[in-house]
């Protein structure tokens, strides 16, 4: 409930604004230059789907941790409203022993997480890094050319990197 709650309080409206910018800065780079534009384009598909490729894999490993925690929640809260009965009965090590083995899965899941993560963000602003560069490469012939001027190279430039975060999200 609380997933569907904050998609739709918070992430909904992002997928919105994404829209909204990536239409508007489509069009005004369309609007200055047509064949850099496309250059453009030809790497959305490239970053979007591995985007989803990677959320795709990444998603397993996020509910399994989400899990664990619920786990080790649970398990908290069991030990607090049963702490007479675990002292009762003399089970303190093993009650301890329990929360530590959940404790190091909860941790060990979220390391596992981070790391994927870091391979996406690197893997991701690689992908962005070659496309910013092809533009750049790109444009500066079409400005030696004469084809675009200095000041919409620059212009272009920074619609295109404006984009980078909102595509790949």
């Amino acid at each position: 409930v609380e997933i569907i709650r904050q998609f739709i309080c918070s992430q909904l409206m992002e997928v919105i604004r994404i829209v909204f910018l990536v239409i508007l800065y489509m069009s005004i780079m369309f609007s200055m230059n047509v064949r850099l534009s496309l250059i453009a384009v030809a790497f959305i598909p490239i970053i979007v789907g591995y985007s989803l490729y990677f959320y795709s894999r990444i998603s397993s490993s996020f509910l399994e941790a989400d899990e664990a925690e619920g786990d080790l929640t649970a398990k908290v809260q069991e030990n607090l409203t049963g702490v007479r009965v675990v002292r009762a009965f003399g089970r303190e090590m093993y009650e301890i022993d329990r929360f530590d083995e959940k404790n190091n899965r909860f941790a060990n899941l979220w390391i596992r997480v981070g790391r994927l993560m870091s391979v996406y963000w690197g893997a991701g602003d690689f992908l962005t890094g070659i496309q910013a560069a092809t533009m750049l490469i790109v444009g500066t012939i079409f400005t030696v050319q004469g084809d675009l001027t200095l000041g919409d190279l620059i212009a272009f430039v920074s619609y295109n990197a404006s984009l980078a975060w909102p595509i790949r999200s």
